[in-house]
């Protein structure tokens, strides 16, 4: 049994990679039992990991921006009570600092992380807060518990409001209609500094993708969003083609033209478990052409793309 197991791996930035979960602390010494929440932090690609440890038992999630994360951690307490811890990691110092603690019960959250600023709901009520001092915060409008939106680079919220697209100030309290839309969508998509439309297939599942233009990118269908990533116009298609060993597909140009990458040597149940945008991905691999046992598996690869 591995000592550690990991929940997720990401790459905030191009040199950066997390990994999160927690550690069989049996497995490091033989009197003590359960687990502890760990993170492990690469700042050179994979090259070599700094571990940090958390007085919780598991790390539930982590959101990245470019310099900073936010994560929460979870603590099992007596009669299998739980309490939740938010953090804030500084990808440059690697310093860890609690934000808020709370009952996992709590109808309490944190999302839309920009790097800076943070969307708190508690029991529905919304405000936008400053996460790197915890001072400043402006409460926002409760209709946007039924709206998509996102908080970007700018600290403005960009908000879909049914065939209109929306630029809301928290701090001024103004809002401007930055674009009228042809069409109704379901969810609005914003990463790096430029937004996306879906349109979802209630009878059929699946749905559409659209660019800022209201122009037509790729349809995908029900189960695709578990079988490809993307971004912007790059698609890695890691459906496994063959019973022997993985095959990758990828694209720059929605689908159009595939690239295709053969893993032989590996075991087909190797997979990938994270990205980079367009630029790399994190493969867990297990190998069948290995001569000792030992080195047949759990190994984690960074693997770059090549156009």
């Amino acid at each position: 049994m591995s000592a550690f197991r990991f929940e997720d791996f990401i790459a905030p930035n191009e040199n950066t990679i997390i990994l999160i979960g927690n550690k069989r602390l049996r497995a490091f010494d033989s009197i003590q039992n359960g687990y502890q929440a760990v993170l492990h932090i690469s700042k050179d690609r994979g090259k070599s990991y700094q571990e940090l440890t958390l007085p919780e038992q598991n790390v539930l999630w982590l959101y990245p921006s470019q310099d900073y994360s936010i994560f929460e951690a979870q603590a099992v307490l007596a009669y299998n009570s739980k309490k939740n811890s938010m953090y804030l990691l500084d990808h440059k110092s690697l310093k860890v600092a609690k934000i808020d603690e709370y009952d996992s019960e709590a109808d309490i959250s944190y999302y839309n992380f920009n790097g800076k600023y943070a969307v708190y709901s508690h029991n529905k009520a919304l405000k936008l807060v400053n996460l790197l001092n915890r001072e400043e915060e402006y409460p926002l409008p409760y209709e946007l518990n039924n709206r998509s939106f996102w908080v970007t680079a700018d600290d403005t919220l960009l908000i879909l409001d049914a065939k209109q697209l929306i630029r809301y100030d928290p701090k001024n309290n103004t809002q401007t209609v930055i674009q009228q839309l042809h069409n109704d969508y379901d969810v609005l998509v914003y990463e790096d500094g430029e937004y996306f439309f879906t349109k979802f297939n209630t009878s059929k599942g699946g749905g559409t993708y659209y660019n800022s233009k209201e122009e037509l990118l790729y349809t995908f269908e029900k189960g695709d969003r578990n079988r490809y990533y993307r971004y912007k116009n790059f698609a890695c298609d890691y459906k496994l083609t063959s019973a022997l060993y993985p095959i990758f597909r990828y694209s720059y140009d929605y689908g159009k033209t595939w690239f295709e990458q053969k893993f032989t040597g590996f075991f087909s149940a190797s997979r990938p478990i994270g990205f980079y945008k367009d630029k790399f991905i994190i493969f867990h691999a297990s190998f069948h052409d290995k001569p000792e046992p030992e080195n047949r598996g759990g190994r984690i690869l960074i693997g770059e793309f090549e156009k």
